[in-house]
């Protein structure tokens, strides 16, 4: 297996400065969307339109990171002509950058459904909708900052695993997220509350494979190896 040599080897202080700075970027995204999506938590908690506003709110400054994380890339590629693992960083971080954004639109778009328009008054056993969501949300929430985290520390084992969503969680998550959608279909709710709660589920699912690929950009970044197209784990649709 190739491993990344992490910035701060080369001649030029100022290509370990530009290095850094791109890491510190992606981060600062990253930890945007965990905002957005501890938000959404707190919403669902509280059924807080106001912070479900925030929610909303809060994907254009995620749209505008990406807009500057992705010139700073283009100029940093112009400046540098980068060429091997630093070549390979610099790929994964603006991959990683497209599937953030993706993140953020998920996540305002689970808060406009809920609290803009009807939601079923009950999800499955009796237990509101707000709350399945809220559980799922704080699921998805910790396998995103799992593999930020392996983005940060060039964690390759935690990346594999997360790709193939062979943690626990990323198993209960997928089932429960199945459980309610056969749930709902089955309810005899009214078909557009029933829809839009679908709809919730189906972001929930796409945030999944989100998570999966940052998963798999990670693996790239530490291995060379693009284990994209292949057979997914559990969140494939």
């Amino acid at each position: 297996m190739t491993t990344f040599a992490r910035p701060g080897k080369h001649i030029l202080k100022r290509y370990d400065k530009d290095m850094r700075k791109l890491q510190k970027r992606v981060l600062k995204m990253g930890a945007m969307v965990a905002d957005q999506m501890q938000r959404l938590q707190d919403a669902l908690g509280q059924e807080d339109d106001e912070r479900a506003r925030q929610v909303i709110e809060g994907d254009r400054p995620i749209d505008l990171q990406e807009i500057k994380v992705d010139k700073f890339i283009i100029r940093l590629l112009a400046r540098r002509a980068p060429v091997g693992s630093d070549l390979r960083y610099i790929v994964a971080a603006s991959r990683i950058v497209t599937e953030l954004e993706r993140l953020g639109d998920e996540t305002a778009q689970m808060a406009a459904a809920l609290f803009q328009e009807e939601t079923p008054v009950a999800g499955c056993n009796g237990r509101p909708a707000h709350g399945e969501v809220r559980s799922l949300v704080e699921q998805l929430l910790e396998l995103f900052e799992q593999v930020m985290a392996a983005f940060e520390k060039y964690d390759y084992r935690s990346a594999l695993q997360l790709a193939g969503m062979d943690a626990s969680r990323g198993r209960e998550m997928d089932k429960r997220l199945k459980d309610l959608m056969e749930c709902v279909f089955g309810s005899g709710q009214q078909v557009s509350e029933a829809v839009n709660f679908i709809l919730v589920l189906r972001s929930l699912e796409r945030g999944l494979r989100h998570v999966q690929n940052i998963a798999e950009h990670v693996i790239y970044l530490v291995t060379g190896e693009d284990v994209r197209h292949r057979k997914k784990g559990p969140a494939s649709a």
